[in-house]
């Protein structure tokens, strides 16, 4: 028994099946057998381990090599502009200066509960009183025992000790040892004043007395000098720029908390962040801060590609760290084609699209690569958007 032969009806439906085949087949090749694909929309994310070198905003003070300092602040302390970080004191200075006039007060303490002990004046008592009391309060600052404002105290012993001896004066006390030992203090007050110098905080910041010998180098100003090697040779420890000068001597920071900057060092070529993209940063040793950066500037050199970060986020715990190991990621969105689409045309890396006549070269930038092919963007979107069509090889 023979099979049944083939109707009209299945001829028409089998041509129709291949008509069908070949419109899609041709449908990526437009005109002249060049092929063509379909720009999608597309997302990507990466993860990524770096080395990385941070660049603080920051006001670096030295003072005199012969001069001696005396500190106020705190290490680490949040600091507004005119608050007192340190007291700096001339080569002329010793600290015997300091301890003749704690002499000098002794003396007078001692010879006012002597001498002047029969003598019922409550007034001078209290005047005496209050001027031992502000000087105690005073050194205790100084040493940093005590917290408040400095030159605000020491306003207040001087107004002591004035309105002590003009009391004196009205009083014509005839007391030559008291009125000498009196005129010696206010002499050696003044001695001291005269060889010592107010260092204030001229900006708000945070104050770190923490130096490594970078802060000149790595300096936002100093970015054009910046290059890939002097970065290298920080990370491992290396001296660069110019030496300081041995006369002075870098005595603190003052740090603007709020804006910072980080340069990352990446060993793969295929990455490319651009202008403004933003990362999520984080510090090896500090898995429990992540820090959002937006990209300054991005460099190739050779394999490795070099980009500066920019930080508006505080700094925080990273006040006194210079460089080692980071781990950056970021979410991307953009327009993803096959990893043929992208060619090079007059050292622009881009694609060609279709406009309906011929193929117009469109720059792009390319975002990331992966298997499913290559995200990238564009500022010419009204020539390439999802749905057009590109040129694959």
């Amino acid at each position: 028994m023979g099979g049944r032969r083939p109707t009209g009806r299945f001829f028409i439906l089998l041509m129709f099946a291949v008509g069908i085949a070949l419109f899609a087949v041709m449908s990526l090749f437009r005109p002249g057998e060049t092929r063509y694909d379909v720009v999608r929309n597309g997302t990507s994310s990466d993860t990524r381990r770096v080395q990385a070198v941070i660049m603080r905003d920051e006001k670096v003070v030295s003072m005199d090599s012969g001069s001696t300092i005396n500190y106020v602040a705190q290490e680490g302390a949040k600091l507004s502009a005119g608050d007192v970080i340190a007291y700096i004191y001339s080569a002329g200075y010793s600290t015997s200066q300091l301890q003749a006039l704690e002499k000098v007060r002794s003396d007078i303490r001692a010879y006012h509960l002597s001498i002047l002990g029969t003598i019922i004046d409550t007034k001078l008592d209290r005047l005496e009183a209050n001027v031992q009391y502000l000087a105690l309060q005073l050194k205790s600052l100084v040493n940093r025992r005590s917290s408040g404002n400095l030159l605000n105290l020491e306003a207040q012993l001087s107004e002591a000790m004035e309105a002590r001896q003009t009391y004196l004066s009205q009083n014509q006390r005839e007391d030559v040892t008291l009125t000498t030992l009196y005129e010696t203090e206010s002499k050696r007050e003044s001695q001291i004043v005269s060889w010592r110098s107010v260092e204030t905080a001229s900006s708000d910041g945070v104050i770190s007395f923490y130096l490594d010998g970078y802060e000149a180098f790595l300096a936002p100003d100093n970015t054009p000098n910046i290059t890939l090697d002097s970065l290298r040779a920080i990370l491992q420890g290396k001296q660069v720029g110019a030496d300081t000068s041995r006369l002075t001597t870098t005595i603190y920071r003052l740090v603007n908390m709020s804006r910072w900057y980080a340069y990352i060092l990446t060993e793969d070529s295929a990455f490319n962040p651009v202008t403004n993209q933003s990362f999520w940063f984080q510090m090896e040793g500090f898995e429990d801060v992540v820090y959002n950066a937006t990209v300054v500037s991005s460099v190739k050199s050779g394999s490795t590609v070099m980009t500066l970060l920019q930080f508006d986020d505080p700094i925080g715990p990273l006040l006194n760290q210079r460089g080692g190991s980071a781990t950056i990621s970021t979410e991307m969105s953009g327009l993803k084609v096959p990893g043929g689409a992208i060619f090079r045309d007059n050292g622009q890396t881009g694609v060609y699209v279709y406009n309906g006549a011929g193929d117009t070269f469109i720059p792009v930038i390319v975002l990331s690569t992966d298997s499913d092919g290559v995200l990238i963007s564009t500022e010419y979107e009204s020539a390439l958007y999802v749905g057009s069509y590109v040129r694959v090889r």
